[in-house]
C-alpha cells in the first residue's frame, strides 16, 4: 500500500497497530533524530517494513492480524495477485478480514480516443514485463479469494468520473481573443485550492462539481500509480495519457469513468475438513 494512506490510518485509529508493506525501507534510530527536526515522524503505533517483492512472503507469521489491507496495487502478474492473497489468509487470525480497493485497467464507457490511448499503455506495460495480468485485476482477486476459502465476500463497483468539466480556456482558445469577466472569474475559483469538507457544505451545483472535479483528479493520479508509473519515460508524469485535454474532453462527453471495486472477505473460523475415503 501507499506509505501515506497507513500514516493517516495509524493516526485516525491511536488504539490499534499498522504495519505498512512497501518498498521504502524504514528508517534508522540515527535518520529518525536527524529527521525529526525537520518533519515529523510516524505515529508510534505504525510499523514501516520492507516488502521488495511480491511474489516473497509476508515477513510476519502465522495468525496474527485481524485485518488485512491490499489496497490499489500496481500492475502484476497473476501469480503474484495469487501470493498476496494466499499470504493474506495465512497472517490473518481466524475470522479477520481482507479488505480490497482495486482500480481497473480498463474504464468504463471509453471512446475511441481513451480505447487507443489505453491500449497503447497495455503494449507497454506488456513489453516491460510479458508477465504482467491485463485482465480486470478486480476479478481476478475476487476470483482467487473465493478459490482460496475467503468467506463471507461482499463487493461494491463504485464509478469514478475520469474526467468534470474541462475549463473553457482548455476547450477552444481560438475563438476568443480575451477572457470574459466571467471566465477569468471561473479561471479564479478552479486555481483556489479548498478542502473537500469546504466543498461538501457548498450545497449549491458549483460545489457539486468541484466535488467531482476533485474526486476525477484523484481517480487519475491513483489509475497513473497503479498502471502508467511503471511504463512512463524517466517517470515523468507529465506524459501521462491524461495530460491530453482531448481525451478528458471526450472523457467527459462519454461518461467515461474508472471501475473502483471495494470489498472486503473474512478468514473462516475453521479451517476447511479434509476426509479420506474408504
Amino acid at each position: 500500500m501507499k506509505d501515506d494512506w497507513s500514516f493517516y490510518a495509524a493516526e485516525t485509529y491511536p488504539n490499534s497497530t499498522f504495519y505498512n508493506l512497501s518498498p521504502t525501507r524504514p528508517l534508522s534510530n540515527s535518520q529518525q533524530t536527524s529527521a525529526s527536526a525537520s518533519f515529523p515522524l510516524t505515529p508510534p503505533n505504525h510499523r514501516q517494513v520492507q516488502y521488495l517483492s511480491t511474489s516473497h512472503k509476508f515477513p510476519f507469521p502465522s495468525s496474527i492480524f485481524d485485518v488485512v489491507v491490499f489496497r490499489f496495487p500496481s500492475a502484476m502478474s497473476e501469480a503474484s495477485y495469487r501470493n498476496i492473497v494466499a499470504e493474506s489468509k495465512r497472517v490473518l487470525k481466524p475470522g479477520g478480514y481482507l479488505e480490497m480497493a482495486i482500480l481497473d485497467l480498463d474504464m468504463v464507457n471509453m471512446g475511441n480516443r481513451a480505447r487507443r490511448a489505453v491500449r497503447g499503455l497495455k503494449v507497454k506495460m506488456q513489453v516491460a514485463d510479458s508477465e504482467i495480468s491485463l485482465a480486470s485485476a478486480s476479478d481476478t482477486v475476487l476470483r482467487i479469494v473465493g478459490k482460496r476459502g475467503f468467506t463471507d465476500i461482499k463487493s461494491c463497483n463504485v464509478g469514478v468520473p475520469v474526467a468534470s468539466t474541462i475549463p473553457a480556456a482548455s476547450r477552444d482558445t481560438s475563438k476568443r481573443g480575451s477572457a470574459s469577466g466571467k471566465g477569468k472569474e471561473r479561471e479564479h475559483d478552479q486555481s483556489e485550492e479548498l478542502s473537500l469538507a469546504d466543498m461538501m457544505k457548498d450545497e449549491s451545483r458549483a460545489g457539486d462539481e468541484s466535488i467531482t472535479k476533485m474526486v476525477a483528479k484523484v481517480g487519475r493520479w491513483w489509475y497513473t500509480q497503479c498502471y502508467e508509473k511503471g511504463v512512463i519515460p524517466d517517470g515523468d508524469l507529465a506524459r501521462s495519457i491524461f495530460n491530453d485535454s482531448s481525451l478528458l474532453s471526450e472523457s467527459e462527453k462519454w461518461n467515461a469513468s474508472f471501475k473502483l471495486v471495494v470489498a472486503y472477505a473474512q478468514k473462516p473460523n475453521v479451517g476447511r475438513r479434509r476426509t479420506a475415503s474408504v
